[in-house]
């Protein structure tokens, strides 16, 4: 759907070198159908020979660093829950809701970090800020393999959610800064499937620890799971030649990273390459990043993307915290083995990440975001009936009303992309706003999983399936409304044309 006003072209309908006004620009002849379907299965595709090689230059730097970092972040955020189910639990004499302070205290680290961590990218390089947080988080990371007790655990996890703020909301914004609208969604979403493989594969590390290092060094299985998710080694292993792993990949980030297209200093960008991400961006009306002022604090403040957007990421964030809940159920059942409870979630986690790339190919293929959104949560919600009904005996209906709650994960990528792409006009806002509505989601993620999901209640939580399945609900209504402000009051500056340079794409 596009709103009914000529538009300059973005993405593959345009030359992104020039940057036409809506008295200039004609629409291009009808491309032909094998220029269509590719693309549809990769935008770069149809484009000219230079653009494609331009593309595949900045999708192997910046996507790769993006998603290995990401993956290595979810490792350090997701881990608790597995050495949780794998020893944990005993050796610290955890009981009723110390699952959930642990991710508390991890939260209330996350929402202190938001904000200033953006704020902190409009002063001070991406290339730097990223990296430099990626190694100080790591060392936290590492320190809870020796812990003694709970309180220690909830310290270090409050330090680790402090630093991890930044990886996020910061990667988002830097996908901004060089994708089209055509392009956005399929990076986004891909970012986004990384945090899924990170939780599969934390699935399948705990399970191999357990079976084959609990014990090795002194160490139980649940404490070398840290220690590999720290990507170091205790000192006894350093003897043995094995050393630390993760520092290369912030190293990598120094290099990869290439800021802004306006100030990028990437030593692999040449000087063509730099005009040519500039006049990409300038085509679809993205503008570069300039100094904060309290002017546009305010312009955010008074505009109805922000409370919107907060308003849809909390109904996201607080909906999708239930599959986590799925190995609780696993272990509650009696039926499986600690490496069973470890490993059948992780089916989850694939097919979060297959949907994730559906939803990424079908909205850049349809240029939309909203219809793809409420497919989603429709999806989610239909799990979480079935949770709710809680047919006990029934283990493959249970199984697979768990399987559907990870299908909406995917809905989030989508909803920061439509955050970069309504606020286009803006580098300030677009970094501003993904902080804030991260900052917002994660504030209500840090204490109402307490009173619905108190994993004191597992596996059958009194109104957590409920609640879930409601969460789901507000989001499709958000979308709703968020697609008609869209149309009703387009952002940008006073006086431009909806869909012309300086006023962005919609995602409609």
């Amino acid at each position: 759907m596009e709103p009914d006003v000529e538009k300059v072209p973005t993405g593959d309908k345009a030359d992104p070198s020039v940057n036409l006004s809506p008295v200039d620009y004609t629409p291009p002849p009808k491309r032909p159908l094998k220029h269509r379907i590719g693309a549809v299965i990769w935008d770069s595709l149809d484009k000219t020979p230079e653009e494609r090689k331009f593309i595949a230059k900045i999708d192997w730097w910046i996507m790769s660093y993006c998603c290995v970092a990401y993956f290595v972040k979810y490792l350090d955020q997701t881990n608790v829950s597995n050495a949780y189910v794998s020893g944990m639990k005993e050796d610290l004499v955890m009981a009723g809701n110390d699952l959930n302070l642990l991710t508390t205290f991890w939260t209330v680290g996350y929402i202190v970090g938001q904000v200033p961590s953006q704020l902190m990218l409009t002063k001070v390089r991406p290339s730097i800020w990223l990296p430099s947080l990626e190694i100080a988080w790591s060392l936290f990371v590492i320190g809870m393999a020796g812990a003694k007790n709970t309180s220690t655990l909830c310290a270090l996890r409050f330090f680790v959610g402090l630093l991890e703020a930044s990886a996020y909301p910061g990667i988002m914004t830097l996908l901004g800064n060089w994708y089209t609208p055509m392009e956005l969604g399929k990076r986004s979403c891909i970012f986004q499937a990384s945090s899924s493989a990170a939780q599969m594969f934390s699935g399948y590390l705990q399970a191999a620890l357990y079976s084959g290092m609990d014990g090795r060094a002194g160490l139980r299985a649940w404490r070398w799971l840290f220690v590999f998710d720290g990507k170091s080694t205790p000192p006894e292993a350093l003897q043995d030649g094995r050393g630390i792993i993760g520092i290369p990949i912030a190293m990598y980030g120094y290099w990869a990273i290439p800021d802004a297209p306006t100030d990028s200093k990437a030593r692999w960008l040449k000087g063509e390459d730099r005009d040519r991400a500039i006049g990409r961006m300038e085509s679809c009306g993205r503008e570069p990043m300039k100094k904060l002022t309290w002017k546009i604090i305010r312009e955010i403040a008074t505009s109805w993307p922000v409370y919107l957007f907060c308003s849809i990421f909390i109904a996201h964030v607080l909906g999708i915290r239930i599959y986590s809940y799925m190995n609780l159920w696993l272990k509650a059942t009696h039926q499986y083995t600690t490496e069973e409870i470890n490993i059948i979630p992780t089916a989850g986690y694939g097919a979060q990440i297959v949907s994730t790339i559906i939803y990424a190919w079908t909205s850049d293929a349809i240029q939309s975001r909203w219809e793809i959104i409420i497919v989603a949560c429709l999806i989610a919600m239909a799990g979480n009936i079935i949770l709710s009904v809680y047919p006990e005996h029934n283990t493959s209906a249970m199984m697979a009303g768990w399987m559907l709650t990870f299908l909406e994960t995917g809905a989030g990528g989508l909803i920061i992309t439509w955050i970069n792409e309504i606020c286009s006009h803006s580098a300030e806002h677009r970094a501003m706003i993904i902080g804030v509505v991260e900052t917002a989601a994660y504030t209500f993620n840090a204490w109402v999983p307490l009173l619905i999901y108190n994993t004191g209640e597992a596996p059958h939580f009194s109104i957590g399936y409920e609640m879930a399945a409601m969460f789901f609900a507000i989001e499709i209504v958000l979308t709703l409304a968020i697609l008609y402000c869209s149309k009703k009051w387009p952002q940008g500056r006073k006086g431009e044309v909806a869909g012309t340079p300086g006023e962005p794409d919609a995602g409609m």
